[in-house]
């Protein structure tokens, strides 16, 4: 069995508070081992109807969207000094599916870090659907991924309670 070398660390991020602690503990490990990061946004491609125009707005926004979360993380990623290469990825379904085959295709990922998401909770006490279809897969697969699921600390912002007297 050829045993291949590490040659990064992935962390998918969506821009939820959980992705931004995942990110946190990807950099601090790609810190750690000296690895560069891979940081990976998933578009789902979903058809809104039978005009085409009404789909290509909806892409456009979720393109948008999704540069603005990867300049988020290469910002995060060189203030710590790591080297961080990004990855929008196209999905037509689960976003999980793609972050599989960036695994699948990638070959050499050390350890792929995902934020637990939820709301609410129940939600706090579960994990987010990606998340898990990923650990799932990743299992099935037999991938030689280890996954790191880091749970929020932080809550989604909620409302603030009412001070009335």
């Amino acid at each position: 069995m050829v045993t291949e070398k590490a040659k990064s660390i992935a962390v998918a991020v969506d821009g939820s508070t959980a992705a931004w602690e995942a990110m946190q503990r990807a950099i601090n490990m790609a810190q750690l081992l000296q690895l560069p990061l891979d940081v990976l946004h998933v578009i789902q491609l979903r058809k809104a109807g039978y005009f085409a125009f009404i789909d290509r707005h909806l892409k456009e926004d979720q393109e948008a969207y999704a540069k603005k979360v990867l300049a988020d993380a290469v910002l995060r990623a060189e203030k710590k000094g790591v080297v961080v290469h990004t990855h929008l990825i196209e999905g037509e379904k689960d976003p999980s599916g793609a972050i599989i085959n960036f695994l699948d295709q990638a070959r050499g990922v050390k350890f792929l870090v995902l934020g637990a998401h939820g709301h609410g909770f129940v939600g706090r006490h579960l994990l987010g659907s990606t998340t898990e279809r990923v650990v799932r897969e990743v299992a099935r697969r037999a991938l030689p991924v280890p996954v790191l699921v880091v749970p929020s600390i932080k809550l989604e912002e909620e409302p603030e309670p009412s001070k009335e007297k």
